[in-house]
């Protein structure tokens, strides 16, 4: 039997969003609207993951203000907090939107790690809704938040919660895989492939960055906020906002981003550098349309970004390193490594995670094979993913 581990979820929403009945019916399966609401209440869910016992400790808190002297409490107490209202009624989203929540944020100790769950319920009243899906969308990611629209009554709730559940323990143990966060780090550092330049007054310097990744990730409105930031620092200070940029925050820079954002005239949203956030916007990349290499396998256009490919593999790196960028690029695959593999080396190199593939050792050794063939960087590491399926060998050894 394996060990149980214990889950924190607190509940957070204004009376009558339905808090209460979306956490009984993902204990019991069955809906009730029938509820006498107190300051807390606490609940208990076993859950298997992955092959893994997983103990739900849920809290549900009052909707009302006086639920607001204990949210530090709570926040601290829980590794998921979960933020609920309901799509009929718009004063159930306001109560959240309107409670200042990067100042709760900020009241949460670093060395805390949790996640940002918003909910908005009640999607069976959709001849009713009052608040659009967009709108909760944008809040969620102003915030730093995941966002899913539910119906506690019409809905199985459990596979919501456990994929809420597996959202928080990648993002806490890894966040942004820690891997492409030291690639990304590296090639921002060596500026191979830049094809654009911040000008930094203080210094009359001027330093690089790759436009068409942090254009996409920032928006068009904060890249143009980020050549006023960048333009006032010391070429140090930018430097390291530029980092951030690219690889987000933690707990070791979180402080210093902070102080100097405070002082500059423009604003880029904390948010947009949290690693929820630029999880998300890494797989809306992948997905995206706005790429610069085409590169086309057994005659199937794949489509990359650049910098992505540099960061991850010595051979991309010798081929781009002396070449100018350019809008978008064909490339037809001369490595010989096929298409299923690539395909699972795309979603890898992007987010770290691995699809479903490699099932079995000829399969493992052809991905072997294609590291190898790629120059592979010491830190893109699949060990980890394949240990316990494909244990080394003489034969399969992943370095």
């Amino acid at each position: 039997m394996s060990e149980t581990v214990k889950i924190q979820i607190g509940v957070l929403g204004q009376l009558g969003s339905g808090k209460t009945s979306t956490v009984k019916k993902l204990i019991s399966g069955k809906y009730s609207e029938r509820y006498t609401p107190v300051l807390e209440d606490k609940f208990q869910k076993e859950l298997l993951i992955n092959e893994k016992n997983y103990l739900l400790d849920i809290l549900d808190t009052a909707g009302n203000e006086s639920c607001w002297r204990i949210k530090n409490s709570i926040i601290k107490k829980s590794n998921i907090f979960v933020m609920l209202y309901s799509i009929a009624d718009r004063s159930s989203y306001r109560f959240l939107v309107d409670q200042e929540y990067h100042e709760i944020l900020r009241g949460v100790k670093e060395d805390h790690p949790y996640s940002l769950v918003l909910v908005g319920n009640k999607k069976d009243l959709e001849n009713e809704r009052q608040v659009s899906t967009t709108e909760g969308e944008e809040f969620a990611n102003k915030i730093g938040a995941f966002f899913f629209e539910s119906s506690a009554k019409n809905d199985d709730l459990v596979p919501i919660f456990e994929r809420i559940v597996t959202i928080n323990l990648i993002e806490t143990a890894n966040g942004l895989p820690q891997d492409l966060q030291e690639d990304l780090g590296i090639l921002f550092e060596k500026q191979i492939l830049i094809d654009y330049q911040f000008e930094i007054d203080n210094e009359k310097r001027k330093i690089g960055c790759h436009r068409i990744f942090l254009e996409q990730r920032l928006g068009e409105e904060h890249f143009e906020n980020l050549k006023q930031i960048l333009y006032n620092l010391s070429f140090e200070k930018a430097k390291f906002v530029l980092k951030c940029c690219y690889c987000g925050l933690n707990k070791a820079n979180r402080t210093k981003w902070e102080e100097i954002m405070e002082n500059s005239k423009v604003e880029i949203p904390t948010a947009l550098f949290v690693r929820t956030k630029i999880l998300h916007d890494l797989n809306e990349m992948l997905k995206g349309q706005t790429h610069d290499l085409c590169l086309i396998v057994e005659n199937e256009e794949m489509y990359f970004h650049k910098i992505f490919l540099i960061a991850r593999f010595g051979y991309f790196e010798n081929l781009f390193s002396k070449k100018k960028n350019k809008e978008i690029e064909k490339l037809t695959d001369k490595t010989g490594i096929s298409l299923k593999i690539w395909k699972i080396l795309r979603i890898y190199i992007y987010n770290g995670e691995i699809i479903d593939g490699i099932n079995d050792t000829k399969s493992y050794k052809e991905l072997l094979k294609a590291l190898k063939i790629l120059k592979v960087h010491p830190n893109f590491n699949l060990k980890k993913h394949f240990a316990e399926k494909f244990p080394e060998n003489d034969d399969c050894c992943l370095m």
